[in-house]
């Protein structure tokens, strides 16, 4: 009983700055959405389009990161820093060259990819300006989460909390300033905002170097940066890319299904972007818990402590479950109100009344979702739940949010019923496989 009490104390004290961290990262997302709400909703919808789609292209950079904080906690838990070292190193060279090759890309041919998106004209000239901007450092998000990664996986969360505290801060006077042109620079709307994102990003970049190399790995050396290990490679690779396919072939959905709600109606368009920016307060908390979880049971099967694993996750399940319920609910009861005072757009405000309400039951869900597919992730069982969750993000989350809101005309509401069922459909079925434990034998066999 008294480990599991040191256990759950370990736990909290990785969770709360991996929240405050992750929530401070989406606000620089929607502290551009929200500045850009006084300014436009045709700007507010335009970056709501191109975030969903920068939020999913960044999903290749999960490749790396996902690998690199399951097998730094497992080394670490395992006592073997030299590997620690290792798994450093080809993390942040693969990192590099994915976020410079997106780069590239994003800005290169910014009006292509949202012409496959059929964006609406009004839409159009505010989300190509904010995806050449934003998307073409996108290397600079790239390091950026590969850093994060490696010191949360550390246990030492606290270097990226600190580090995006300090560059939400300067978003936040660079939005008031380059949005609305105060202080003498010049009203640059959408641009400005896309500028302060990029020069946040910049920022951010360089505490969170400092913090690894010059605090926490102080013995990290240009010998270390050399060492180039294969097997490593493939270690990162082979957790990396099933979890980020996953990751994908989610994120691939949730633009499809962008696609559908942007054939309804700007108006819908909108409350959706309103609406994901609102609820993102439970989906951080789950997804802090499912991250701090994920890197004790990294940890904890590096050690052979595998019952603790178990019992450990499921005390995650439950507090974030209940959590992420009662925050739903307050956003249910406030939401209406809080679009109420960004627009008086009178559907907007309606949709947006009616969606948070299905959204408390979709919480739930994604918080047992998020933390058990982790957690199965961290004791290398990873393949199951991306065959599992592409069949069930494709044939319920699209299938029914097209059948609902397209097919039968209930428009966004039945777009959020589909993504509820999911959530739900898949965090039940990985909780029945986690119970299972057949992840141990995977665990031995590795």
């Amino acid at each position: 009983m008294k480990l599991h009490g040191i256990l759950r104390s370990r736990l909290l004290h990785l969770t709360w700055p991996i929240f405050v961290d992750t929530t401070l990262i989406m606000l620089l997302g929607i502290g551009d959405i929200f500045m850009l709400g006084g300014y436009s909703d045709y700007a507010v919808g335009a970056v709501g389009v191109v975030n969903q789609i920068l939020n999913m292209v960044f999903l290749i950079f999960g490749v790396v990161t996902t690998g690199t904080s399951v097998l730094c906690a497992r080394y670490t838990g395992a006592s073997d820093m030299q590997s620690t070292k290792r798994i450093v190193t080809v993390s942040m060279i693969l990192n590099i060259v994915f976020g410079i090759v997106v780069s590239i890309c994003l800005n290169t041919f910014a009006e292509e990819i949202l012409g496959l998106m059929e964006i609406r004209d009004e839409l159009l000239p505010d989300a190509v300006t904010y995806m050449k901007l934003v998307g073409g450092f996108a290397f600079l998000q790239a390091i950026s989460l590969t850093f994060s990664a490696i010191l949360r996986a550390l246990q030492r969360p606290k270097f990226p909390m600190l580090a995006i505290l300090i560059v939400n801060i300067i978003n936040i006077i660079g939005n008031y300033t380059l949005i609305y042109g105060h202080f003498g620079a010049p009203e640059l709307g959408t641009e400005g905002a896309a500028y302060s994102t990029i020069i946040s990003r910049t920022i951010s970049v360089v505490v969170l170097l400092y913090s690894l190399f010059f605090i926490v790995l102080k013995d990290y050396t240009k010998a270390d940066l050399i060492k180039i290990s294969r097997s490593k490679f493939r270690e990162v690779l082979n957790i990396g890319l099933p979890s980020a396919g996953e990751l994908i072939s989610y994120s691939t959905a949730q633009v499809v299904a962008t696609y559908f709600i942007n054939t309804i109606s700007n108006e819908a368009i909108i409350a959706r972007t309103y609406v994901v920016n609102i609820v993102m307060v439970s989906y951080l908390f789950a997804f802090a818990v499912a991250q701090s979880n994920s890197i004790m049971v990294g940890y904890l099967v590096g050690g052979r402590h595998y019952n603790a694993a178990h019992k450990l996750t499921l005390f995650s399940v439950r507090s974030a479950m209940i959590i992420s319920a009662v925050i739903g609910l307050i956003i249910a009861l406030t939401g209406k109100h809080i679009v109420g005072m960004i627009t008086d757009n009178a559907e907007i405000i309606a949709y947006t009344a009616i969606v948070v309400w299905i959204d408390i039951a979709l919480e739930a869900g994604r918080a047992l979702n998020l933390i058990v597919i982790q957690a199965l992730r961290s004791a290398n069982d990873y393949i199951f739940p991306v065959a599992f969750g592409a069949l069930s993000v494709w044939g319920i989350a699209v299938g029914v949010s097209y059948l609902l809101g397209i097919g039968y005309g209930f428009g966004l509401v039945g777009v959020w019923i589909g993504f509820m069922l999911d959530e739900n459909f898949r965090g039940w079925t990985m909780l029945h496989r986690w119970n299972k434990r057949q992840w141990i034998e995977r665990v031995n066999k590795k």
